[in-house]
């Protein structure tokens, strides 16, 4: 098998032109966050807010986006994909215009929490839980880890590149062009707002097959022919299986028009999910809810803190440090997908996560910085393989009418335990402490492995030779 199979290139030069649009839809809406996250609390202090204001800004963003977020993923399948793809593009663009615009604190608090602004460099909105289900349903289930990998490896590879294009941009614009710190920041909001409305017009290029239920010709897929090689190490073998292997036979039946007819006004835009599906999602966002939690308590911002304190490293090193790690992680996760076609979706997940959860206990105890360096880069190499195959597997677990809201509350799982963490670190840090958070962080992901393996392995489903 040559490499571009592998890696899945194959796969990704033969597939359809709504999958090369959401991938550059990513592409392009991880530029604008890599940017403005790297300014906004730069920004923020340049007009004036006051220190503890912006950490009260941060939280009423996360909230914001927390709620509007998971009522327009779960909404999605009813209103349209496509609809509220455009909307949030909408939203996108007018903050970023906002933001470019005016310097009233209320008001960019305000817009901050109604639209779409990322505060940590990560996703927000509803993009990426309407993308992750719209791959699934445009793709065969042997070529959705090929996808997914790509899908992940060039949104972290634009989110890297997209702090380094905004700082260059404020740079030349302050020092060689003479404008104010302040009007450099805006210049960058404007740009956020430029590649926003991008955005708005590649959706509109999307066709009628990323809604549910819509049946799409596999055209790339039937040219290169389905034979047990190509499907090995996916959770499904056919078409066919998709909405049916994982879950019971009665979640195939349709509901009945004389149900739908007496659902109410706002029960017919919510999504009606199979008692199977609630089961696996309650499973699923205990185990990623944990995850997410030992996840925020050593994210790259609170890494680079305890590195600076401990071996004073400047901030352009810490910079260059972790622009490095986050390249070396998004290239790694291209070889994942040649791991979930040989080894399965679950195998891969937590063959792969393990070793970065380990490795994170080894942090606090590396006596220098370039040991610390060399478990950073020992960790980049595996920390996001596991991203590819989750999108694989949970993209198997339930079936098309019902992932986008899977898809929607999962995502808003990870974020609840993303938003706890930080209350720790901070307490812990305050009292000279921050090291234990390493330690807690690699035994809850290790947990958060074993417990994937042991819950799940029975749908790691792949090809027996």
């Amino acid at each position: 098998m040559s490499v571009f199979s592998e890696i899945g290139l194959h796969t990704l030069l033969q597939t359809s032109k709504d999958v090369y649009i959401i991938i550059l839809l990513r592409m392009i809406r991880l530029i604008g966050f890599g940017g403005t996250s790297l300014i906004i609390v730069l920004y923020l202090k340049e007009i004036g807010f006051r220190e503890e204001f912006i950490g009260l800004f941060m939280t009423l963003t996360f909230l914001g986006d927390l709620v509007s977020s998971f009522l327009l993923a779960v909404t999605a399948d009813q209103i349209g994909r496509k609809r509220v793809l455009l909307f949030s593009a909408v939203c996108m663009t007018l903050t970023g215009l906002v933001y470019g615009l005016v310097e009233d604190h209320y008001v960019l608090t305000a817009v901050a929490v109604l639209g779409i602004l990322t505060p940590s460099g990560g996703e927000v909105g509803a993009f990426r839980s309407i993308e992750q289900s719209s791959l699934a349903s445009l793709t065969l289930p042997q070529d959705r880890s090929d996808i997914y990998a790509w899908y992940t490896f060039l949104g972290q590879f634009c989110s890297a590149i997209g702090s380094v294009a905004c700082g260059s941009l404020i740079s030349y614009t302050n020092t060689t062009l003479g404008y104010s710190i302040v009007e450099s920041y805006k210049i960058a909001f404007l740009g956020y707002t430029i590649l926003s409305f991008i955005s708005f017009i590649l959706i509109m290029c999307i066709s009628n097959k990323i809604e549910p239920n819509v049946p799409i010709a596999h055209s790339s897929s039937l040219k290169r022919g389905t034979n047990s090689e190509a499907a090995a190490g996916t959770l499904e073998a056919t078409p066919e299986t998709e909405t049916t292997q994982l879950l019971p036979a009665s979640a195939e039946v349709s509901e009945p028009v004389s149900t739908l007819e007496q659902k109410g006004f706002i029960s017919q835009f919510l999504p009606t999910l199979h008692p199977s599906t609630y089961v696996l999602v309650v499973k699923l966002s205990l185990l990623f809810g944990l995850d997410s939690f030992a996840s925020s308590l050593v994210p790259n911002s609170w890494q680079s803190y305890y590195i600076r304190e401990k071996f004073h490293v400047s901030p352009a090193t810490l910079g260059s440090i972790f622009f490095t790690t986050t390249i070396i992680a998004g290239v790694a996760s291209l070889l994942s997908t040649s791991l979930t076609k040989r080894l399965g979706a679950v195998v891969t997940m937590v063959g792969t996560h393990l070793p970065s959860s380990i490795a994170l206990a080894f942090i606090p105890i590396s006596p220098s910085l370039k040991i610390t360096l060399s478990i950073l880069v020992i960790r980049a190499c595996t920390q996001s393989m596991d991203v590819a195959p989750k999108h694989v597997f949970l993209a198997a677990l339930v079936p098309d009418s019902e992932r986008t809201a899977v898809f929607g509350w999962v995502n808003v799982v990870k974020t609840l335990g993303q938003a706890i963490g930080p209350v720790f670190v901070g307490f812990l840090t305050g009292g000279g402490m921050q090291w234990l958070t390493f330690i807690v962080a690699s035994a809850l992901k290790s947990t958060y492995d074993v417990g994937i393996l042991v819950t799940f392995l029975s749908y790691n489903r792949h090809a027996q030779h």
